[in-house]
């Protein structure tokens, strides 16, 4: 396609400068502790300055504990990025997308195998521009669980999580598209936690999702997801961590209404000096669109994403640190208009103090 015609520039390279600043406290007190970060970020387009912004993210913890054997956390975040452009297509326009999230969680010790778990979170999700697919939303969630650790160190645990949420920019439900303005998420999950060496240990996650629309059953969808991580480290200096992921996540248009990502992954690591450390990234996913509630051309959708990166870092001193890295990304689709192939290059420099 000619970027002109398009972009309404002759070329699609792009030149982004990212200025930030952060402050951050740690401080334990008897048996608690307190951490705060807060940083201002900058971004700089170039080429196509519209798409220029800044974000505050920031988040606060409370590491709270009553006894040795009562004890959790107090959280808040907020994070803020620009949409992804392999899906967001303003070409004349950017959109924020900004998610802040409150949570308490306990955890109370039995004795040393069994632990009772428990939470309570609420969640807020915006966007500076409407976008396809995806809506403002609130939501609360409460969970609970069971967790078993062995003498080992291994840990097996149990969460049911449920989830309230309603779309905050959407008061009816619109009966064109079947676009619904609430939701009710249901979640059981499995974890396992298991070193099986010294030098090996695997991170296991396997939970059955169900969502239901109050107003529009077409749009309910449920199935299985979850995550397996396994790291090893080779030798004191190199180590791999591979993992197996399928997320499902809401996505609603007339083609769709969620979308299933299978993703594979791997992450080799070496620390070539006290200084110096080279480390890569191989992403495979596929990503399908699932759900329609009509028959459009954009029905079956289906993505295929490849993500190829390598990076090194240097630090000369102890408050400086540099890093370059080059990455590929590409993006194969059986709908028309949705290949593409992003090349990067980035040079970050972080000062502390």
């Amino acid at each position: 396609t000619d970027p002109q015609s398009v972009l309404g520039k002759s070329t699609k390279a792009e030149d982004i400068t990212v200025s930030s600043l952060t402050f951050k406290i740690d401080k334990p007190y008897s048996l608690q502790r307190f951490e705060l970060e807060a940083s201002l970020i900058d971004y700089r387009y170039r080429t196509f300055s519209y798409l220029s912004y800044s974000a505050e993210p920031n988040k606060a913890a409370w590491r709270w504990s009553i006894t040795p054997n009562l004890h959790g956390n107090l959280t808040t975040s907020q994070t803020q990025s620009s949409s992804n452009f392999s899906d967001y297509t303003g070409y004349t326009s950017s959109n924020v997308h900004t998610d802040k999230q409150t949570g308490f969680d306990g955890v109370f010790d039995l004795n040393a195998s069994w632990h009772l778990l428990g939470g309570l979170y609420k969640s807020t999700s915006s966007n500076t521009r409407v976008t396809d697919g995806q809506s403002d939303s609130r939501s609360e969630t409460t969970e609970a669980g069971l967790r078993y650790t062995f003498p080992s160190g291994s840990a097996f645990s149990y969460i049911a999580r449920n989830t309230r949420g309603d779309f905050t920019n959407r008061p009816d439900p619109i009966l064109v598209g079947l676009i619904d303005n609430r939701f009710d998420d249901r979640e059981n999950e499995f974890r396992l936690i298991w070193p099986i060496t010294g030098k090996t240990s695997i991170d296991a996650r396997l939970a059955q999702f169900e969502r239901t629309n109050p107003h529009y059953e077409a749009r309910d969808f449920s199935g299985t997801k979850g995550n397996l991580n396994l790291t090893w480290n080779i030798t004191g200096k190199s180590a791999l961590v591979a993992s197996l992921q399928r997320d499902l996540g809401s996505y609603q248009t007339f083609s769709s209404s969620y979308t299933q990502t299978d993703r594979f992954r791997l992450m080799p690591s070496w620390q070539i000096s006290a200084k110096t450390a080279l480390r890569g990234q191989f992403d495979y996913a596929r990503q399908d669109y699932l759900g329609a509630i009509a028959q459009t051309p954009a029905n079956n959708r289906s993505d295929t994403l490849r993500t190829a990166m390598i990076a090194l870092d240097w630090q000369p001193y102890r408050f400086v640190s540099i890093s370059t890295s080059l990455q590929r990304e590409t993006r194969a689709s059986n709908q028309p208009n949705l290949d593409f192939v992003s090349n990067s290059i980035s040079l970050n420099a972080q000062f502390s103090f």
